[in-house]
């Protein structure tokens, strides 16, 4: 049954929010859309995300509650996973990316064709088992996490959309899909898509993610469709500059400047609604993934940001201060 929620109609909205799990199913519950983002909590995705951790990174985490035999068919299925995916990225390969964004849009009980049949195999011989012993508990991790995510993005999404925009000097992604999981990938967040649309993979159970981060997070994935390390905003710049400069940009830099960008835009608008401590994702990352940008970010880049300076400006100063001494 779909409820339409007006203010007007109180006893029927009532009635909506009075039913039981038990009588909508998580598949019929809509995505939830706040401008440009659609936020869901989707069952196929969920399996196939949390297989996929399994077998690629060999960790174990079945669902919990499942029978001796259960839990056999449960190995057995990430073993089939594994075969299947091989070594293969889901944010690089076009066929795990293919599957990926079926899935998000599938809510029947069979799976399409258009998902490969050794895939489909597997996934439709572990749904039972991942719904009569997991998704229940996932489901409501997941829309906690939307429901946090829902109301950050009505205060600030589009303001933060607009100064991410000036940032970078390119539109932000106008289609935003998020699937929200318990396990996305190796890092618990990855983006695909090019231009105007992104779909990104957001795990509700990492710490990085969750409450005001899970903002920052809503920004920085979809900044991944018009940022990259070479032929989208920052890493053209890099390029452009790398051949006016002879100095070549350490390989992660770009990434640095979208970690940047996105956790102190994100600082300023929570700031201004009154959440004075934030603190940025990149300054858990300094010591161990990008320590020889601080300086450089934390001065330039913030010039740039503070429109003290031009971005043409910053990048060639950070460049100058961070590149490799040449041989």
């Amino acid at each position: 049954m779909k409820c339409k929620r007006r203010p007007t109609f109180f006893v029927a909205a009532l009635f909506c929010g009075l039913l039981s799990a038990a009588e909508v199913s998580a598949q019929d519950r809509p995505p939830v859309t706040v401008g440009r983002y659609r936020l869901q909590s989707n069952p196929w995705v969920n399996l196939h995300q949390r297989l996929l951790y399994e077998a690629v990174f060999k960790a174990e985490r079945p669902p919990a509650g499942l029978s001796a035999d259960g839990l056999a068919k449960w190995k057995q299925a990430v073993e089939d996973y594994r075969a299947y995916v091989g070594r293969r990225n889901p944010i690089f390969n076009d066929e795990l990316v293919l599957v990926n964004d079926t899935l998000a849009e599938t809510t029947a009980d069979r799976l399409p064709d258009k998902i490969p049949a050794a895939a489909r195999r597997v996934l439709e011989a572990a749904m039972p088992l991942y719904r009569a012993a997991q998704w229940e508990e996932d489901d409501r991790a997941n829309r906690f996490w939307i429901a946090v995510a829902a109301a950050l993005l009505a205060s600030a999404g589009e303001e933060l959309a607009e100064a991410h925009a000036k940032a970078y000097g390119v539109p932000f992604p106008k289609n935003i899909l998020v699937d929200v999981t318990s396990f996305a990938w190796q890092f618990g967040a990855y983006t695909v898509g090019e231009g105007e649309s992104a779909h990104a993979v957001i795990a509700s159970t990492v710490k990085g993610t969750q409450g005001f981060a899970a903002l920052e997070s809503l920004m920085h994935e979809p900044s991944h469709a018009i940022v990259d390390s070479e032929s989208h905003a920052i890493g053209s710049d890099l390029k452009r500059l790398s051949a006016e400069t002879g100095l070549k940009p350490m390989a992660n830099l770009w990434h640095a400047i979208l970690f940047y960008t996105s956790g102190e835009l994100t600082r300023r608008a929570l700031a201004r609604r009154g959440v004075g401590d934030y603190q940025p994702y990149i300054l858990g990352m300094y010591g161990r993934v990008f320590g020889g940008f601080r300086q450089s970010l934390e001065t330039h880049w913030q010039a740039y940001l503070d429109g003290k300076v031009s971005r043409e400006a910053a990048l060639r100063q950070i460049l100058v201060e961070t590149a490799p001494a040449k041989k």
